[in-house]
């Protein structure tokens, strides 16, 4: 028996539906082409499969994606000026929704005390953005992005239980049994539609193809990337694009994602998604980023909650960009966000819990056979010198484009030893406010995507009154 679905549109009418999609179909092509023929002749793909692979690209399919391109050249353009107008003219929200059947026993819900989120960076874009952070074949990797998203486990995290904890608790293989899934870097429709095609499997709630769409914002290019997969009904939205970027990112919608979401009756809760600016180099975009996220996570809570509504917990989950550790960080470590909301994983400003490990891979390694799989990886990740060699470390004075191809230091003697920072740059994150009626009782760092993304998932797990 099929899901019956609810689909509601960016756009207010019909008209602005109609045009879009007409628009999506005309640009989609055009543009794929002209990202592959950019990728193929100066991007290399580190992960091929020797001179053949690179060849074909090159003298084959190359060619022939030249001709496709200019064929389709006034197609692709009028397809541009067409959205253009559209966002331009007609008035539409930030983000689209969609909402399948639901599922589950809703007896059983209403008696639930621990609630699961985990936070992704999967990096689902054009060849060109994919081959750039190597890597590469988006096609390929959402199927299996998916799939693995839905390895869980039937239990949640409860590792904060233990009288010590350490990495080998800590860090994971799978996922537990997640209730909402945040992810960044769903950057386009078609790639969001793969997704909700293997996510709907345990999901019902869906916000994807977030962004601010204008000339003034940026300048009708790419979205915010941001995606939620969610268990619980969403009842109300909001997405605010940060006012404050600087050079590429001018063309993106980054922001803070904002959702009301309805557990039972009378329970609710708050979470948001963000994904902050990377290579901000010397000016301080991050925070003034992390500062209109805060703002704008306050006003929507102030504009949704109702008086007879209990907030069992408000998180706040995303890919911030920046670390608790590396001395380039420092003004973000102590921003007021971090006042309001606990990081369960920081033991202060600059030191991080010595049972967490780093979250931003290095981009060069990550496809190498020792950390191919999710077991491999987990091996790694919990080696204090291996972990080094595939961890970004969380040394950084200043964050620039060298980060996707540095190595890690090492010793008067040539060697990468253990080091209190060593392979732990960790830039996911996912915040308690502190005033939740909630407590973690596990956090967790899983290498299930291994070899499909960049970035390590991060999970937590909280424990909510029943009454």
């Amino acid at each position: 028996m099929s899901r019956i679905s609810t689909i509601l549109s960016r756009h207010s009418t019909s008209v602005a539906s109609i045009l879009d999609q007409i628009s999506f179909f005309m640009v989609y092509p055009w543009a794929t082409a002209l990202s592959k023929i950019i990728a193929y002749y100066f991007i290399p793909d580190l992960n091929s499969f020797g001179w053949w692979s690179n060849l074909k690209e090159k003298f084959l399919f190359g060619p022939l994606l030249c001709i496709f391109f200019l064929g389709l050249f006034p197609v692709g353009l009028a397809g541009f000026l067409l959205w253009i107008f559209i966002c331009s003219v007609f008035p539409r929200k930030k983000y689209s929704y969609l909402e399948l059947g639901t599922k589950g026993n809703k007896k059983s819900e209403e008696a639930k005390e621990v609630f699961t989120l985990a936070c992704a960076n999967v990096l689902l874009a054009n060849e060109v953005f994919c081959r750039w952070n190597n890597n590469g074949n988006p096609m390929a990797r959402s199927k299996l992005i998916g799939q693995r998203l839905l390895q869980q486990t039937p239990y949640f995290l409860q590792n904060f239980l233990l009288p010590q904890l350490c990495k080998k608790d800590t860090v994971i293989a799978d996922l537990p049994d997640v209730d909402i899934l945040c992810i960044q870097e769903v950057w386009e429709r078609y790639w969001a539609a793969i997704m909700i095609d293997q996510l709907g499997l345990k999901y019902s709630y869906f916000i994807h193809d977030v962004g601010d769409h204008r000339l003034k914002a940026n300048c009708c290019l790419f979205g915010s990337g941001l995606f939620v997969a969610c268990k619980y009904p969403i009842l109300a939205v909001e997405f605010q694009p940060f006012q404050f970027r600087t050079h590429y990112a001018k063309f993106f919608s980054y922001g803070v994602l904002c959702l009301k979401i309805q557990i039972n009756k009378e329970r609710i809760a708050y979470v948001a998604n963000l994904h902050g600016q990377a290579y901000q180099g010397k000016e301080p975009v991050l925070y003034h980023q992390l500062s209109e996220s805060l703002s704008a996570i306050n006003a929507f809570r102030l504009k949704t909650r109702l008086p007879e509504e209990n907030v069992i917990f408000d998180v706040v989950c995303g890919d911030f960009n920046f670390d608790n550790m590396s001395p380039g960080d420092a003004a973000t470590q102590n921003h007021p966000l971090f006042n309001q909301y606990i990081d369960a994983c920081s033991k202060r400003p600059g030191e991080d819990h010595h049972w967490t490990v780093g979250t931003e891979l290095r981009q060069l390694r990550m496809h190498e056979p020792i950390v191919s799989t999710a077991d491999a990886l987990r091996h790694v990740l919990i080696d204090d010198v291996r972990r080094r060699q595939y961890v970004l470390d969380a040394d950084v004075e200043e964050q620039t484009t060298a980060l996707a191809s540095i190595d890690p230091s090492t010793d008067k003697n040539g060697k990468v030893v253990c080091e209190s920072w060593g392979g732990k740059r960790r830039i996911d994150r996912i915040l308690l406010r502190k005033d939740s009626p909630a407590q973690v009782v596990g956090y967790g760092f899983s290498s299930v995507l291994a070899g499909l993304t960049d970035h390590i998932p991060v999970t937590l797990s909280l424990k909510v009154a029943t009454d």
